[in-house]
């Protein structure tokens, strides 16, 4: 199990590098949005991302978009483990894992997320 850990978190940091590499490397317009942010502020954030990537925008379409596709309006017969809505959490790998495997996770993707934060 831990090599196809160590594994799995050595792909995830190969496919964010080169997200990475291609968002440094665009000139156009783009916006780097966390999921944190997301989730704190929902509306916000979809306000930000329209702003930076200069695409027009009807306040009272965005705000019904966004509480119609919320976290909350997921039926709770489509959240959970092994479907695609799962958490709605940040960092909720860390409950899902051993403190050996969390370990693993962090010490080969730990530098790449400190880009991030």
């Amino acid at each position: 199990m831990l090599r196809y850990l160590r594994a799995l978190s050595k792909q995830y940091v190969r496919q964010i590098s080169n997200g990475k590499k291609a968002f440094d490397s665009h000139g156009g317009h783009k916006i780097l949005l966390k999921y944190d942010e997301l989730r704190t502020d929902t509306l916000g954030s979809m306000r930000r991302l329209c702003a930076e990537l200069a695409l027009p925008v009807n306040e009272e379409k965005l705000a019904r978009m966004v509480d119609k596709h919320s976290w909350e309006k997921v039926p709770e017969r489509e959240r959970g483990a092994g479907k695609f809505h799962r958490k709605a959490t940040s960092g909720g790998w860390k409950e899902d894992l051993t403190p050996e495997q969390a370990r693993v996770v962090e010490d080969i993707t730990g530098p790449l997320i400190e880009m991030f934060t």
